[in-house]
């Protein structure tokens, strides 16, 4: 299984996924220790910013498999991923996303839920849960609210991965830059949000979150109800067993 590691550079913290072999897919138990780890830099007054990244070659490929197939109707899985969303939504500092690969699924929507995002050359990014026997609710919210009913229907539907140029062009993300500047970039965006007031730029987050907080809770009851039926199913089981034989066939 994966692991959250909790760094600092001078007075940001870098939160890191790390799940070898797996492209930082993340579990129920890492998405919860995000989730407590931001609680506690907000909490910490040495701590202005926060930078969110993968270890290795990938941000984040999403839920991992390998746990989903074990799932059924009555997983709270969903219940808990809006709770780690408001987390990071709900984080009064500033938040970037420092998406150093593939961020497919949760992880791409984890990625829109920062504040910023800043890719290299070899970014992809796309919501492919549909590819994959999960409804694509959540995630399909969150395109239409960056780049339009349009656009988010046919990416959701696709459940294709963009390139870092039509990412750069939609919005996705804020700077395309070389991979061995990807830390850094996002180290400076992080300070140049911080030399805001605190406060106020806290205070402008909490609007922003509370603005979205009763509509976000709409889309979560939806996820939950779509869902479960899926696992109740087992169409969601068999989309995450069909990954699983398609990555060891990749490996031979």
């Amino acid at each position: 299984m994966g692991e959250v590691h909790l760094q600092r550079h001078d007075d940001i913290a870098v939160i890191v996924l790390d799940t070898p072999g797996r492209l930082n897919a993340f579990t129920r138990a890492m998405r919860a220790e995000i989730g407590r780890l931001l609680a506690a830099v907000e909490a910490d007054p040495g701590v202005v910013a926060a930078v969110l990244t993968g270890a290795g070659d990938a941000f984040c490929a999403g839920q991992d498999f390998r746990e989903a197939a074990t799932w059924d109707g009555a997983t709270p899985w969903v219940e808990e991923f809006e709770q780690y969303a408001r987390a990071l939504l709900g984080f009064r500092k500033p938040l970037v996303a420092a998406v150093n690969g593939v961020a497919a699924g949760g992880g791409f929507q984890t990625a829109l839920l920062c504040d910023c995002r800043i890719g290299h050359a070899g970014t992809r990014m796309g919501q492919t849960e549909v590819r994959w026997g999960l409804a694509s609710v959540t995630g399909t919210w969150l395109l239409q609210r960056c780049v339009g009913d349009l656009r988010a229907r046919e990416l959701a539907l696709s459940g294709r991965l963009m390139e870092a140029d039509e990412l750069r062009h939609l919005g996705l993300l804020s700077a395309v830059v070389a991979r061995e500047e990807l830390l850094g970039s996002a180290l400076a965006q992080c300070r140049l949000f911080a030399a805001s007031a605190a406060d106020s730029f806290a205070r402008s987050k909490t609007w922003i979150y509370e603005s979205l907080a009763d509509e976000l809770g709409r889309v979560f009851a939806d996820a939950v109800r779509l869902h479960r039926q899926g696992f109740a199913s087992g169409v969601s089981q068999h989309g995450a067993a069909r990954f699983l034989d398609r990555g060891r066939r990749a490996r031979g």
